[in-house]
């Protein structure tokens, strides 16, 4: 359960709220205790961001989150869209029936804890770490992939089922993936105290190198501002012909 990475690039943004790892375990973790009341997956987050660590099992869920863990068989009411579809969630029962089709979910058995844990506290090494960030912190986190991969980034999600779009398609695409606070109609519901407009980032453990490591590069902080568009595409086609004249001279 001990966690090898440094996490201290993260400083660098000054983040207002703390990043929060979450894993998915088999086994029960030791030395972390098991929360005291029963939440939803969602809200988790920000209990990990302002307490101690902690663990979940199925009976400490809420909502709907053990048949996404694979803790539980899909129930009736809800897979059928019935339950979203009546409550106006969709127009239809087909359309809320349809999300479920394709919703993150675990294999059934695989998932019997979840932990959280704040950065600066984590005892075991994360399968996602969650990040609340503003316009200008979201900006870097996304470049800390793409800034030495070329990759594009990629945003998924529901109106509903916002948790599974945060912990559980990162884990099994390997993919980061983002959201807004505001957008999830359960989140809202619940009044998760969040500003509207904050970014939910959520990076996998097979990224987690990448982006710590190019979160060190002092390029995606800079300001690419420039002193009005003239001056812009004044310098990019300064540099352009620059490039043209030396690759003609090969």
């Amino acid at each position: 359960m001990s966690t090898p990475r440094d996490y201290s690039a993260f400083e660098k943004l000054n983040l207002e709220r703390k990043p929060v790892g979450v894993k998915f375990l088999a086994l029960k973790p030791e030395g972390i205790k098991r929360i005291k009341e029963k939440r939803a997956f969602c809200e988790m987050f920000k209990d990990a961001q302002e307490g101690d660590p902690f663990y979940v099992q199925e009976e400490d869920f809420i909502c709907v989150e053990p048949m996404l863990l694979g803790m539980r068989d899909p129930e009736p009411a809800l897979v059928s869209g019935a339950a979203g579809g009546g409550a106006g969630l969709f127009k239809e029962e087909r359309a809320n029936r349809k999300l479920y089709q394709y919703a993150p979910k675990m294999l059934k058995g695989s998932v019997n804890y979840v932990a959280f844990s704040a950065i600066d506290q984590l005892t075991f090494d994360p399968d996602v770490v969650v990040i609340a960030a503003n316009v200008g912190q979201a900006r870097s986190i996304l470049r800390s992939d793409s800034y030495s991969t070329g990759d594009y980034w990629s945003c998924k999600g529901t109106p509903v089922l916002a948790c599974a779009w945060m912990y559980i398609y990162p884990v099994i695409s390997g993919k980061m993936n983002f959201t807004v606070t505001g957008l999830s109609l359960g989140m809202q519901a619940i009044n998760m105290d969040f500003p509207e407009g904050v970014f939910l980032i959520s990076i996998p453990w097979n990224m987690m190198p990448t982006v710590l490591e190019n979160l060190q590069d002092a390029n995606l902080y800079r300001s690419w501002r420039s002193s009005g568009r003239e001056e812009h595409f004044k310098k990019f086609d300064n540099r352009l012909s620059q490039l043209r004249q030396e690759m003609a001279n090969y």
